[in-house]
């Protein structure tokens, strides 16, 4: 995927490959762009069942309705961030090489990343019957900690673009790429895609 400098790219790439589980009532689409030192990520998502309860920096949004995007900018195709949001915008994100190994950014850094939720910052106990929310998202280079990143035009990365919600009634894991595994894991980066920022 071509990354274009741009803060609101027109093109739009579905969430779309049903991984393990069925879940036909869910529709997310993204935009990814950039402007050299900032990435900027757009999610809509409609689904039938909402919940965002997680508040705090690094809790377990992924048992919320949740979209993530990981991340990894380096040369050795296994070290990744996994950025990811619930509905009302509480950010977790880790960084390592695989779903045990990672070490969770710190709250002083991952504050700098904005989220605009289209559904407010409050929690959300439970909403029924198909929503629509949208989820806009800033991350500055000075966030990417484990390396050293001063403009993104140029660069050659990978990554993956994921939406699930564990604790739903129906949990559900969507994504970008594939993920062609026997169980439920998104941190495999074998089967990321390629990111090429311009």
């Amino acid at each position: 995927m071509i990354v274009k400098k741009s803060r609101t790219p027109a093109d739009a790439h579905s969430i779309g490959h049903q991984n393990w589980v069925d879940a036909k009532n869910i529709n997310v689409t993204f935009t990814i762009g950039h402007d050299g030192t900032n990435i900027f990520l757009s999610y809509l998502v409609e689904e039938p069942q909402i919940r965002a309860v997680n508040t705090e920096f690094n809790s377990p949004v992924w048992e919320d309705s949740c979209v993530e995007f990981f991340f990894s900018p380096g040369g050795d195709g296994e070290h990744y961030y996994n950025f990811e949001f619930n509905a009302i915008g509480t950010v977790l994100c880790a960084y390592g090489k695989d779903r045990h190994h990672r070490e969770h950014l710190p709250e002083s850094v991952l504050s700098q990343v904005e989220t605009i939720p289209s559904l407010g910052k409050e929690p959300i106990e439970g909403i029924l019957g198909k929503t629509r929310w949208g989820l806009q998202v800033r991350i500055p280079v000075n966030v990417l900690i484990y390396n050293r990143i001063e403009d993104l035009t140029g660069l050659e990365a990978k990554g993956n673009f994921y939406k699930c919600g564990d604790k739903l009634d129906h949990p559900h894991y969507l994504s970008w790429e594939p993920v062609r595994t026997s169980n439920p894991n998104f941190h495999l980066p074998a089967h990321f895609g390629l990111l090429s920022f311009q």
